[in-house]
């Protein structure tokens, strides 16, 4: 099967990709280091050898000294991925428009940028439905173009401070773990209940009161959420998990509720000492900002890991945090991929990602990407759908199995 996708992405380019030589993508960035790794992959299979370019975490692009197996014509891709998901479709189907690294003229530490321009699709890690009214209107469009399921699906966590941690640890009878403790005996637990009554827009005593949410802390010390902004893949994740805001294939959901946002509960906005919603583009910005001293939270693929304070020459600046049990199952697992507990239905945090090509050059090369992820052999946070006993026949649904 994977040859037969591979075959068929090439009719594609011989017929419509002859003279170029680099697709332009944008969309997710939960599953970003997982296109590098596949990209490098299909590169090896066709006998080269690939460079990585990067600026940041949110661009990047994978240059191979042949065209990538079952690509031909192609031996480049370039991801933009800071404004998450929805931009493998505002900045293809719509009037969005983006910048990035151009392979052709870039070296590492000499990267060199293309300027505003449209993309030919990407991956998203939710459905295009599950994205606003407004976030369309945006981008000049009305409806979203269909995006189409991918082999596998991503696995997401809550994400908490090193401090937030370790007071957990404390108020769980787990002190004696200690912060570099990651292993899932030594992980706090935080509930879907309190994780929702936190991010949701609702003034609640969440927003004035850690301790009576968490357990934790005291009245009025600050508490962190750190999100992402609404085109965001990973947030739209966490708004269906949590909030049940998600309207998909299977319609509207009951009991929806409004994520908090940065618009009301940033500090400088509300003036609550007690509360603050910080909003980023990409995962990196999340990171840094659960990496920060104080009690943080939010939401990260199980593709990011943590830093252990023992790490040779210390912690990476935006890797001082931790994964917590979800309703007392954990997801992440130190050293191994994090994907057992989703597979076997016991963690539900997960759901299908998509793919979305408006060029046939980009559905090429997201269908021939799709096929390498779904390779049968699972990745950091990543796994493939026809290997899990838990399934979901759409991300709207709850999880079954065969």
């Amino acid at each position: 099967m994977k040859f037969t996708k591979i075959a068929l992405a090439a009719v594609t380019l011989v017929a419509a990709q002859a003279h170029a030589d680099t697709v332009y993508l944008a969309g997710a960035s939960a599953t970003s280091s997982n296109y590098r790794s596949a990209l490098t992959a299909m590169c090896g299979s066709a006998g080269g050898s690939a460079t990585e370019l990067s600026s940041g975490s949110n661009l990047f692009a994978v240059k191979c000294t042949t065209d990538f197996a079952g690509l031909p014509g192609v031996d480049a891709v370039s991801f933009n991925v800071s404004g998450g998901s929805f931009t493998a479709v505002t900045t293809s189907a719509g009037t969005d428009t983006a910048d990035f690294i151009n392979p052709a003229a870039s070296a590492p530490g000499a990267i060199v940028f293309t300027g505003a321009r449209s993309s030919e699709g990407g991956f998203l890690d939710i459905d295009g439905a599950a994205f606003s009214a407004d976030d369309l209107l945006a981008a000049g469009l009305e409806v979203s173009p269909a995006t189409t399921p991918a082999s596998f699906s991503q696995v997401f966590g809550v994400a908490v401070s090193n401090d937030l941690y370790t007071a957990l640890q404390a108020a769980q009878g787990l002190a004696s773990c200690g912060v570099d403790s990651i292993t899932p005996e030594c992980q706090p637990n935080i509930t879907r209940a309190q994780y929702t009554s936190i991010v949701s827009d609702a003034f609640n005593t969440a927003k004035v009161n850690v301790n009576a949410v968490l357990g934790v802390g005291a009245e009025g010390d600050l508490l962190t959420v750190c999100r992402r902004v609404s085109t965001s893949g990973t947030q739209a994740s966490s708004n269906q998990f949590f909030l049940n805001t998600y309207v998909g294939s299977d319609g509207a959901n009951g009991g929806a509720l409004a994520p908090a946002t940065a618009a009301d509960y940033g500090i400088a906005n509300s003036g609550l000492p007690s509360f603050d919603v910080q909003e980023g583009s990409g995962t990196g910005n999340a990171r840094a900002c659960l990496s920060n001293s104080g009690f943080a939270l939010g939401v990260l693929s199980l593709e990011n890991a943590p830093d252990l304070t023992t790490r040779s020459g210390g912690a990476r600046a935006d890797r001082k945090w931790r994964f917590v049990k979800v309703n007392g199952v954990h997801a992440y697992e130190p050293a191994v991929n994090s994907t057992a507990t989703a597979k076997n239905g016991s963690y539900e945090f997960w759901f299908t990602s998509h793919k979305y090509g408006h060029t046939a050059n980009g559905q090429a090369v997201v269908d021939a990407i799709d096929t390498e992820l779904s390779s049968g052999l699972d990745r950091a946070g990543l796994f493939d759908n026809a290997s899990s006993q838990a399934k979901r026949s759409s991300n709207t649904s709850p999880v079954f199995f065969e």
